[in-house]
């Protein structure tokens, strides 16, 4: 980050200003609106924070916080999730959460909540200079925190298969029970009973939740099929109906990273591989972030397909 020469007795940290909470020049800059404050004391350029995404600006703010602090703080909640780099769908609140002993009400610190929830049981680990949560108990605290469709997403992630971060469903479950009692834990429940290690990207999760909640039958997840051209894998599978459904985000069929510049050819390729797919079982539904997002839409798709209900 570019310091402007105004401001060049302030302390540069990654991505965030800091200096004395009564600096008159931090002020007027703040007011100008070239640099936004995040909180006492600490201040970042207004052109890099509109650069950033949701989790990097939460990023700052634990950056901030943690520079902030006499005694090297431990993340917690959806803060912990941007360190470990969970997947969240929309936007981290604009607090960080900081686990601490419990010391009697009355605190109040702004842009930071603290929590005496489970600290005596925490297990904590290291991740980038920060002292956060281990990661199943982030993913216990985002399942408390997000609704249903949006936390199997995130803990999904967490127990994925491919991820070398990934915890396992034995070590949710122990978490799970230092909460017992505490508001919100029978949906928190139900989120790590659903998470599976083998759904593929955050909207196949939540596709695969809405699917739930709309009182279908559970899918296979991840089914093999074979032919004389290899191997073919499919999202979702009933094989009492015979039929796959896959998700397809767009970027798919967007993004230079999957299309190489060519989508006509994904689409042609998807094509070919769907007319294989349709030689050895009954059908093969396509799925997109819009169906997920209007289940009236997706109920529609399936019971047409012949999807079986049952599964709520």
């Amino acid at each position: 980050m570019i310091t402007p020469p105004e401001l060049s007795n302030v302390l540069i940290l990654p991505g965030v200003q800091r200096t004395a909470p009564d600096s008159r020049t931090l002020a007027r800059a703040v007011d100008r609106g070239s640099l936004i404050k995040l909180r006492r004391g600490a201040y970042v350029e207004r052109a890099t924070w509109e650069g950033l995404d949701a989790r990097a600006r939460h990023l700052t703010r634990v950056a901030a916080a943690a520079s902030a602090s006499k005694a090297p703080p431990t993340f917690a909640g959806m803060s912990a999730a941007a360190i470990w780099g969970v997947p969240i769908l929309g936007e981290f609140p604009d607090y960080v959460t900081i686990l601490d002993r419990w010391k009697g009400g009355g605190r109040s610190e702004p842009g930071v909540r603290r929590t005496a929830a489970g600290q005596r049981t925490a297990h904590i680990e290291e991740i980038d200079g920060f002292a956060v949560t281990n990661l199943a108990r982030t993913a216990i605290d985002v399942a408390f925190a997000t609704p249903f469709t949006q936390a199997v997403g995130s803990v999904d992630w967490c127990i994925y298969r491919k991820n070398s971060k990934a915890t396992g469903k034995d070590a949710l479950l122990h978490e799970l029970r230092t909460f017992e009692g505490r508001r919100g834990i029978k949906l928190a429940r139900s989120v790590v009973a659903f998470a599976s290690p083998l759904s593929d990207s955050f909207g196949e999760s939540q596709c695969r939740a809405v699917i739930h909640l709309m009182g279908f039958a559970a899918p296979q997840l991840q089914v093999e099929f074979h032919d004389a051209e290899g191997k073919m894998v499919v999202d979702f599978y009933w094989p009492s109906v015979r039929v796959a459904a896959e998700f397809d985000g767009k970027q798919k069929y967007t993004v230079a990273e999957y299309t190489g510049d060519h989508p006509e050819e994904v689409v042609w390729r998807e094509k070919k591989r769907q007319d294989r797919l349709l030689r050895q079982i009954e059908g093969v539904e396509r799925l997109i972030t819009a169906d997920v997002s209007n289940p009236a839409r997706l109920v529609a798709i399936l019971s047409e397909a012949g999807v079986p209900r049952g599964g709520r």
